[in-house]
């Protein structure tokens, strides 16, 4: 049986390594090691997750989101609360302002 944090291979579905991942190569730059160690490291964004960024975007309500992308609206719910811990906001306006900055249009 294999614990979390030893776990290096990527999600089948996004392509992600999981968060408790501690493997970090040898030369990687020191702040990308300290941060792992600190638990800082931000994941990129799935396909999925800025798609619904990009409609939050537009002022869309979770049930238009949902509706758009097919999907439930606790669904979209869930995406956006792992959303606000990735990119480490509180709510869907800074989110939105978020995403001005740092995503293409």
């Amino acid at each position: 049986m294999r614990i979390v944090s030893e776990i290096s291979e990527s999600c089948p579905y996004c392509g992600q390594v999981p968060m408790g991942s501690s493997q970090v190569s040898d030369d990687a730059p020191a702040e990308i090691k300290e941060s792992m160690n600190n638990g800082l490291v931000r994941r990129e964004l799935s396909l999925r997750e800025r798609q619904v960024v990009n409609l939050i975007r537009q002022a869309k309500a979770n049930k238009e989101i949902a509706y758009e992308l097919r999907l439930t609206e606790g669904t979209i719910k869930e995406y956006l609360f792992i959303i606000f811990k990735k990119v480490g906001v509180k709510n869907r306006t800074e989110l939105a302002l978020w995403a001005t900055e740092n995503l293409a249009a």
